[in-house]
């Protein structure tokens, strides 16, 4: 009497609905990450957008810490070097973001700018800023940072 050698089965229907459930809490999980943080709509802004979020950023702000950081965070490659061919120039910004997307105080515009830059793109400019602000950056991070680009003035 001779035994039939065992025969390979090919991945059964446990292994199929093992890598779709992983998918789909792969899928959940992103989507779940992607609603912790929105981005606020490009329209529709008022004189209270952000409002709560900038004077907690601004309570306790340094334009010092801010200027560091924004060495350490590369801005200054694009934002305070050149001829601002590649994007707008921290020079004059503090007089320049008061009118750059009313009603929003220059503050509010700094904030949505930083964290936010593809909501609102300055004419003749890419979205080229990296978006990852809102979530590399605490409020008073933010606060700094704004707190220094309002030190350009055109005074």
């Amino acid at each position: 009497m001779t035994d039939k050698p065992a025969r390979a089965r090919p991945p059964g229907i446990r292994v199929v609905v093992g890598i779709a459930l992983l998918a789909l809490i792969t899928f959940a999980a992103i989507l779940t990450a992607l609603r912790a943080n929105p981005a606020p709509s490009p329209g529709g802004v008022n004189a209270n957008s952000y409002a709560d979020e900038v004077a907690s950023a601004l309570a306790n702000a340094d334009s010092e810490l801010g200027g560091d950081l924004v060495y350490e965070l590369e801005c200054n490659l694009c934002h305070l070097r050149g001829d601002g061919s590649q994007s707008p120039l921290f020079y004059g910004l503090a007089d320049i973001a008061a009118e750059r997307r009313p009603p929003l105080s220059a503050e509010q515009y700094l904030y949505e700018a930083t964290l936010y830059p593809g909501l609102h793109l300055v004419e003749g400019y890419s979205n080229s800023m990296p978006d990852t602000y809102a979530d590399r950056l605490t409020q008073q991070e933010v606060g700094h940072i704004i707190a220094f680009m309002l030190t350009f003035t055109d005074a």
